[in-house]
Order: C-alpha cells, then sequence, then structure tokens
C-alpha cells in the first residue's frame, strides 16, 4: 500500500477493451433507452462527456460505470475515461468475492430530489401531515415539570478570587488550548502539571500537585471565575450533564429562510466506499470526543465512546454499521487508558463483537495510551488509580508497573497524529485521495445548481 495520492485518469480507454461481469446482471438491471433516465444520460454523455470515469479492475473487468459504459456505446464512443483499480484481478475472484466487490462499487439508481418531491406531494394530505408532524414532535424527549413552585430564599455569595497566580495560569491554559474548546476540567488539570502554579499566592508549599484536592481547587476556581467572566462560560463543558433545549421557530417564516440558507450544503461524499475494510473508532474518555471527532471527520470514520465498559446498544450500532458495509473485515482502533481497565475495556469490547455478534473477521489495535507513550512522553500518572480493579494483577504482570495514566493526561496533538498515523496505515490511501478529489468535483457541482435555483427563487418573486 502506498501513501502518494492517486489521481483520475481522464485517458480515453477503448470501449471495446472493457469486460463486463456476467454476475453484474444479477444485481443490477440492464441499460435502456426506454428508460427516461438512461435516455438522459445518453444525451447528456454526447453533450457533456463522461464526468466521472469509470472504475476498472487490473483486468479490465468493469466495476463502476456501467450504465455509463453503455450509455456511450450507444452513442457511438469508441473509448471512455477510466480509472484502474489497482492489485484487483478480477478473474481470480470467487464469484461470492466478485459479487460482493459489484456491489461495493455501485449503487441503484435513483430518482432525481425534484422528482422524489413532486411524486411524495401528491399523496400527501395535509390534514394527516399535521398529526404526524404532532406525533413527531411528541416523541421528542419530555422536560419534566416541577409539581409545585419553588420559593427562593437566602442570597448566595461566592468567596472573590485572591488566587491571582492559580487564576492566571488556570486561564492561560485554557486560552493555549482555545482551538479544541469546550474543555473539560479534568484537562485542565492536566494541562496546570505541565508547569504547576502556587494555589495560594502566599504559600510556597501550595504547589499545584496530581491529588484530589488541587483538583477540587481547581474546579473551585474554575467554576467562580465563569461566573466573574474571567475564565468564559463556553471555555469549560460538562458533558456529564445534557441540556434539552425548548427549541421552536417564530414564525414559519424564520423556519423558511433558515432552510433556504443551508439548502445543498449538508452533502458529504462517503469517502470510506471502496475500501478493502470497515474501520470505527473506540474512544474511552467523553471529554476527548471533540478533539478525536476532529480526526474521525477527516475520513469519515465512525467514532463511538463508551465512557468505560461499553452497554449493549453501542455495540450493536457498530455492529450494524459493519453489516451495512458490506465489507469483510471489521478494523478497531481504541484510544483508552493506561490502567488496569483501559486494556480491558478494548479486548472485552473486541471479544464481544466476535462472540455476541459473530463477527470472526476482526483486527483490533490500541492507538493510545501505551507504554511507549507513557515512558516516552513522561505522562503524569492517574491521581485514582484503581488499585482496586479485577485487572490490576494482569495490568502489573504485563506492565511490571502500577503506574496508570489518564489518556487526558496526553497531549492533545499528539493523540491526534497517533490516530491519524493508525488511520492511514490500514486504509487505502490510493483510494481514499480519488475520493476525496471527486468530492471536490462534486462540490463546485453542488455550488453550481445552488446558484441556478436561487436564481430560480428570485425571478419568481419579479
Amino acid at each position: 500500500m502506498t501513501n502518494s495520492p492517486q489521481e483520475w485518469d481522464l485517458s480515453q480507454f477503448p470501449v471495446a477493451l472493457i469486460k463486463q461481469a456476467p454476475e453484474n446482471q444479477s444485481i443490477y438491471d440492464n441499460f435502456g433507452v426506454a428508460n427516461s433516465d438512461d435516455w438522459q444520460l445518453a444525451q447528456s454523455i454526447r453533450e457533456k462527456g463522461i464526468l466521472e470515469p469509470l472504475v476498472i479492475t487490473e483486468d479490465r473487468f468493469l466495476l463502476s460505470g456501467h450504465r455509463r459504459l453503455a450509455a456511450s456505446k450507444y452513442i457511438g464512443n469508441s473509448s471512455v475515461p477510466v480509472r484502474i483499480r489497482d492489485g484487483v484481478c478480477f478473474s481470480s475472484l470467487t464469484t461470492q468475492e466478485r459479487l460482493d466487490l459489484l456491489r461495493l462499487y455501485n449503487q441503484q439508481r435513483e430518482k432525481s430530489t425534484t422528482e422524489k418531491i413532486r411524486e411524495a406531494l401528491i399523496g400527501v394530505d395535509p390534514k394527516k401531515a399535521y398529526i404526524e408532524l404532532k406525533m413527531l414532535n411528541l416523541r421528542r424527549k419530555a422536560i419534566d415539570s416541577a409539581s409545585g413552585e419553588i420559593i427562593v430564599t437566602g442570597i448566595k455569595t461566592r468567596a472573590k478570587i485572591t488566587t491571582l497566580g492559580f487564576l492566571n495560569a488556570s486561564t492561560a491554559a485554557i486560552q493555549k488550548e482555545k482551538e479544541y474548546w469546550p474543555l473539560s476540567v479534568r484537562r485542565v488539570h492536566y494541562l496546570l502539571l505541565n508547569d504547576p502554579p502556587l494555589c495560594h499566592d502566599s504559600k510556597p508549599k501550595s504547589r499545584y500537585v496530581n491529588d484530589q484536592d488541587s483538583y477540587r481547587k481547581l474546579t473551585n476556581l474554575v467554576c467562580r471565575a465563569r461566573l466573574t467572566g474571567q475564565v468564559p462560560i463556553e471555555s469549560i463543558e460538562d458533558a456529564t450533564r445534557p441540556v434539552l433545549e425548548g427549541g421552536g421557530f417564530d414564525t414559519v417564516g424564520q423556519y423558511i429562510t433558515q432552510e433556504v440558507e443551508n439548502f445543498l450544503t449538508g452533502y458529504h461524499r462517503n469517502l470510506q466506499q471502496g475500501q478493502p475494510h470497515h474501520v470505527e473508532i473506540i474512544l474511552e474518555k467523553n471529554a476527548l470526543r471533540t478533539v478525536i471527532e476532529r480526526v474521525a471527520r477527516e475520513y469519515y470514520i465512525p467514532i463511538t465512546t463508551t465512557r468505560g465498559y461499553a452497554s449493549i446498544p453501542p455495540r450493536y450500532e457498530v455492529f450494524r454499521r459493519y453489516k451495512l458495509s458490506g465489507k469483510s473485515k471489521l478494523i478497531l482502533l481504541y484510544l483508552t487508558d493506561f490502567d488496569p481497565d483501559g486494556d480491558e475495556i478494548a479486548a472485552s469490547f473486541s471479544r464481544s463483537m466476535r462472540d455476541d455478534f459473530n463477527i470472526s473477521n476482526i483486527q483490533s489495535f490500541k492507538v493510545a495510551l501505551t507504554a511507549e507513550d507513557v515512558a516516552k512522553y513522561d505522562l503524569p500518572s492517574d491521581m485514582d488509580a484503581k488499585k482496586s480493579s479485577v485487572n490490576y494483577k494482569k495490568f502489573f504482570a504485563r506492565y511490571g508497573s502500577n503506574r496508570a495514566v489518564e489518556l487526558d493526561a496526553a497531549p492533545v496533538k499528539l493523540l491526534q497524529q497517533k490516530l491519524r498515523e493508525a488511520i492511514e496505515s490500514v486504509l487505502d490511501m490510493d483510494e481514499f485521495h480519488a475520493q476525496v478529489k471527486q468530492q471536490e468535483n462534486e462540490a463546485a457541482d453542488i455550488q453550481a445548481r445552488r446558484i441556478v435555483v436561487f436564481k430560480a427563487l428570485g425571478d419568481g418573486q419579479k
């Protein structure tokens, strides 16, 4: 596998040399100009040419572009642009492998969005639509109402912040990580350990350390500093206490304006199509989800946060996505604590996927934290090392140490770098870069369509 980008090969290839797999007819319908979509495709190719190259194997069997090839032959074209799928010889595959590969590269023809809307609108009863909308809204989480009025008495007075050195060090650490806001207080705790301040300006022995007392002082300080405006409210999060907002629009016009502004802005190409394996990221700490998601989004790889040992629902969702992908192998990339339970969280998840969900072809990798990470970067130990864990003896026997380190203690850039390296080691990067390039071309097409639609809307209002 190479890491150099594979460009779309726009050179013309003789149609007579392209072979069509007989298995394709068992999955997809034949091309026919009696079908209006096929007729329009032929006319489009006649006028504009083929916009997306066909994909063929090394032995010239067609993987993607059967309708484009048929349309090209119909209008008399002798050659078409192609991209050759390196490393795939169709004739050496079994029948099932051929079917799987064809399904991976092809999708059933779909009607245009406009056609779907017109067809759907014909059968819509306004009264039934309104009732259905109300039922959908009722399914949302309900906000519990109080049984009676709460009478507020007394005045809450918070102590003034006098530990300026502690405050300045904390705000500096938070501002330095602004790119990754919101942060957890736990994250700020580990940032301060890089250059520990005094918790009390006048007490030389009050140096901030890796223990519960220092952590409580930081929690109290950050709480008061956010209320006084010295630390931005939005810089700190508590993901363990989710909030459901009321929502809603003041007027229909407000809703329509939002939808028009967002028209055709949510498209993302599935950059994992064409990959030989299905890849998933498993993250133990919810507080790090934001920074890990940034990397996952670059490659369009799903991420699951377990917050310890995962329950059945998230495991099932991984299984469901894997099955829908149609791929033979599941690859799991783990980011967990380096402690007695961190390794076992990864091992138990993989065991469950194998034994509970009958996935035999599965491969797992511990991306972080590893013993090498802890030693190389001298990461601070976990102040709550779980010596009572049933996995403690196994952990000690494996590493010869009881030193435990939380995932939060690692620099964000280190975690992101290690994850990128792990992802690119299991992906076909030639295929990935080809998909990225195609997404760029599609983005231009979408933008052109937005311009046409907005112009039509403007003309219609004149």
